[in-house]
């Protein structure tokens, strides 16, 4: 099961779309400390939903760089349906369309 920092990290690894080291990560984050995201990529690794894919000169240091697996999408994806599912009663699928339809005319209005 994901965490609320795996899924930060999954995010921003997505969101940028080329192999990220430890530092940007960080720094792409709210909150996020060098010491967390080493940790979360340690268990994503062990998962394999993200993978080593390849190693850059950093300062005077060598880096992993990381990119996310497919199977990671997969993940978030069954994430993303089990909590839907936890709040059924609640939520339906028909309100998260709405909400996203009014948040996509809200950013529309914004721009």
């Amino acid at each position: 099961m994901m965490n609320e920092r795996d899924l930060d990290v999954l995010n921003i690894l997505w969101k940028k779309q080329e192999p990220m080291i430890v530092t940007e990560i960080v720094n792409e984050g709210s909150g996020l400390t060098q010491s967390t995201v080493t940790a979360v990529l340690r268990k994503l690794l062990h998962a394999e939903l993200v993978e080593v894919s390849g190693v850059t000169h950093s300062g005077k240091v060598l880096s992993r760089q990381y990119s996310p697996t497919e199977a990671s999408r997969e993940a978030i994806i069954k994430h993303m349906l089990d909590e839907l599912n936890r709040f059924s009663n609640i939520v339906t699928l028909e309100d998260l369309k709405e909400r996203q339809k009014q948040q996509k005319q809200q950013k529309k209005q914004q721009s």
